[in-house]
């Protein structure tokens, strides 16, 4: 090869690296008005007890295709039609496979309407190591599909007759924070945002979350680097989202002993909100379904504050 072919078929690789970088990070917000679209169907389940509350599971589809389910846990106490008191809403982000059962979890409504959503991920979960490349295009799909999920479940829940349209409160638990950041900065609907065991910087979080997998610094400076950038990192990062969220309130709830968000990620995060925004420390590592200590503090937490003004 004559070094003219080289310096060609060195730029043409360029120009197509170059062209796969831009398509990877092209603006989202086509996309998830495009998914969002408008609701098609509603599928209600019927409404089971479950101690002093019940929970129902409806699937919502929209004209776009996007398909997923909202478990729905409100006081059990019987109300005649006439006679409906209208609650506020959470709703709650708190991971693809358990996002469904958080509601559960918490158990107790206090007077509150719980709505717990299901990510839209329709790739293989239990995916491991290399399988896991099979499932890119499903997981950029449940990114950006995600954001455009609550919104259209907001459509279904401010028509229902128990569910207070001026008190909607939108919580995102860690890798559900950039996703309820997104959804309240598009959706004006929501009152007040609580972000819990998050931050911004994905590329921090994401190398962060290697260490154990990878030891070798740079190679797992380079993992990072390619899952951020597949994942729309830069794009989707909740710092760039944020301050759009103002001037309805921001609170960020952050574990003292969090081993698996960077200080530094919270405090970028913190530092690109505008006010009116709180900070709270509490004490505990990360919130995960295996620690219900941990849980019960956070809840206890978010509503014990969700009165104030």
């Amino acid at each position: 090869m004559t070094w003219r072919r080289l310096r060609w078929a060195v730029a043409a690789l360029a120009g197509t690296v170059l062209a796969a970088v831009l398509w990877l990070l092209r603006d989202p917000t086509p996309r998830m008005d495009a998914r969002r679209s408008r609701l098609a169907a509603v599928d209600e389940g019927r409404p089971e007890r479950d101690g002093a509350a019940t929970e129902q599971l409806v699937r919502l589809r929209a004209t776009s295709g996007l398909a997923f389910e909202v478990a729905i846990r409100r006081p059990a106490a019987p109300e005649r039609p006439d006679s409906i008191v209208r609650r506020p809403l959470f709703v709650l982000l708190g991971g693809h496979q358990r996002g469904k059962k958080v509601g559960a979890l918490i158990g107790d409504t206090r007077g509150n309407v719980l709505a717990s959503l299901e990510y839209p991920f329709e790739g293989d979960a239990d995916a491991k190591g290399l399988m896991l490349v099979a499932q890119v295009p499903a997981i950029r799909r449940a990114l950006y599909d995600t954001p455009a999920a609550v919104q259209l479940a907001l459509d279904y829940l401010l028509q229902r007759p128990d569910v207070d349209s001026t008190r909607v409160e939108l919580l995102g638990a860690s890798f559900g924070v950039p996703f309820a950041t997104i959804a309240a900065a598009r959706d004006a609907r929501v009152t007040r945002l609580w972000l819990a065991h998050g931050g911004g910087d994905p590329f921090a979080m994401i190398e962060q979350g290697l260490k154990r997998d990878i030891t070798f610094t740079p190679a797992r400076f380079v993992a990072a680097g390619l899952v951020t950038l597949l994942a729309s990192g830069p794009r989707l990062a909740p710092e760039r989202w944020i301050a759009r969220v103002a001037p309805r309130p921001l609170v960020m709830l952050n574990a003292v002993e969090d081993e698996r968000i960077p200080r530094a990620s919270t405090e970028i995060l913190w530092r690109a909100a505008a006010e009116p925004k709180q900070m709270v420390w509490l004490p505990g590592p990360h919130v995960q379904g295996d620690r219900p200590q941990v849980l019960e503090r956070l809840v206890a937490e978010v509503l014990r504050r969700a009165d104030d003004p």
